[in-house]
């Protein structure tokens, strides 16, 4: 036991510190709008309609993202029952899962357990990958898939035994969001290209590999293609290339945003990280080293798309706080070891006290982001807002229910119910007057409080069925 515990000590800090990350207080809040609570319905009518092919929301067809991060939420439904902890419940446990990984990718890029470590602790203190893995987006699940693909990039170039797990992983990764993951193919061919083509020796493992792609990959993208005639269009030029075209990739068009949003993602681990690029980058230990040069072309493949797109937003940047994560603490025990060379003629000694400097100001700036984060992740008492509580009560109401506001996730997840969006509506219907003044009857809506005062003004009559702080539930008389 004592031997174990030397051996993992790393592995059981971070697998505790990460546990403790992404699981307390994790159900201390509700579902958020837009996405958390939009993908949280889509999740329950996989259960409801016990269809995991065909993903709906609101009694439409949704194929924005593929069905990864769906599904592993509507198992957790299955076993958990529907809340808010189950809801957010797979991405907290891959996110755990995501920070072990990179443990052990950095072990087996650097041979290091300190600089592993020190990897693992930027991750888990970079305060957008947290926020968002505690949540039910689809960030946590595409992080894990993208550091599993490239862990098992490492173990297939060891044995290549392993290539159908790697090749399911990036299918995983394939079907969690759109065309985000596509860059880690060119990773896969940079790292095993001798493996793939010494098809003599490898046939076996190539063909399975293959194989196992195509049945995890397909049958979801060639069902919604055979139903949906604008899918093509839709998933993979709108949502996936966001309508550009090819040149507008050859143009570096949002460099600013981008690491303005870097920079508030990752805190105080940014300069830290520009520091160790710029020295990794003089000193050519990005060029000269396979594994360095592995993790700067990782970054360079999932970073560089942002660049050249106007529509980047701060969480879209979390995958590229992995190959950060791996930089960060290499650079940095690169120049500490490079500066006391010049003072102790020992390797030996100097790698041991540039271990334990990095160490401990990783502790230190580690202990500082989780100081100032900590209040702004996890809630310190339960709270259910008033979109949430007048949502619920919209449960009772077989009739049709319009939603006089912008909280229209949060009206469908609690309701259970399809909801229609004033502003979704021709213009004759489109505000509440309007919707009282038209020929529509026997519904009910939701607005806040203080447009009733609209329908007293224009002497509309209405009935009050419910109402809280913030909210009204009404029907036209």
């Amino acid at each position: 036991m004592k031997n174990f515990i030397k051996k993992y000590f790393f592995h059981i800090v971070i697998f505790s510190f990460s546990f403790f990350i992404f699981f307390y207080h994790l159900d201390y809040t509700t579902l958020v709008s837009f996405d958390e609570a939009w993908y949280g319905a889509i999740a329950k009518n996989i259960i409801k309609n016990n269809d995991w092919l065909n993903l709906e929301f609101n009694g439409k067809p949704y194929y924005d993202h593929p069905p990864m991060g769906f599904w592993l939420m509507a198992l957790s439904y299955k076993i958990f029952g529907i809340s808010e902890f189950s809801t957010r419940f797979p991405s907290s446990f891959l996110g755990v899962l995501t920070i072990l990984l990179l443990f052990l990718t950095a072990e087996k890029l650097f041979k290091n357990r300190f600089l592993s470590f020190c990897s693992s602790l930027l991750m888990l203190t970079s305060v957008w990958y947290v926020l968002r893995v505690r949540s039910g987006n689809l960030d946590g699940f595409l992080v894990f898939f993208y550091v599993l693909t490239v862990y098992l990039i490492l173990k297939t170039k060891e044995r290549f035994i392993f290539f159908p797990l790697l090749t399911l992983s990036f299918a995983g990764l394939m079907l969690t969001k759109t065309l985000v993951g596509l860059p880690v193919l060119i990773l896969i061919l940079f790292f095993l290209w001798q493996e793939i083509l010494n098809f003599k020796k490898n046939w076996r493992f190539l063909t399975l590999g293959l194989l196992s792609f195509s049945i995890l990959f397909f049958p979801w993208y060639l069902s919604q293609w055979q139903k949906y005639s604008d899918f093509y269009q839709y998933h993979f030029l709108t949502i996936g290339a966001r309508n550009k075209d090819l040149w507008s990739f050859f143009k570096l068009i949002n460099i600013d945003k981008s690491f303005f949003y870097l920079h508030m993602g990752i805190r105080k681990w940014y300069y830290p990280w520009l520091l160790s690029s710029l020295f990794l980058l003089l000193t050519f230990k990005a060029f000269v080293k396979k594994e360095v040069f592995f993790v700067f072309l990782w970054l360079f493949l999932v970073l560089y798309p942002f660049l050249t797109s106007e529509r980047t937003e701060l969480w879209h940047l979390i995958p590229v706080y992995l190959p950060i994560a791996l930089i960060t603490p290499l650079g940095i025990y690169s120049l500490i070891f490079f500066l006391l060379k010049m003072i102790i003629s020992g390797k030996k000694v100097a790698g041991k006290i540039a271990n334990f400097l990095v160490l401990l100001s990783f502790l230190f700036l580690s202990f500082i982001q989780f100081k100032i984060y900590y209040y702004e992740v996890f809630p310190q008492s339960r709270f259910i807002p008033d979109d949430v509580d007048i949502s619920k009560k919209l449960a009772k109401y077989s009739k049709r229910i319009f939603l006089d506001d912008d909280f229209f996730p949060v009206a469908v997840f609690y309701s259970g119910k399809e909801i229609q969006p004033l502003f979704t509506l021709s213009d004759d219907k489109k505000t509440l007057v309007k919707l009282f003044l038209s020929d529509e009857k026997d519904f009910v809506i939701v607005t806040r409080n203080w447009a009733l005062n609209n329908l007293k003004e224009n002497n509309l009559s209405y009935k009050l069925l419910e109402k809280n702080n913030s909210y009204s539930i009404i029907e036209k008389l």
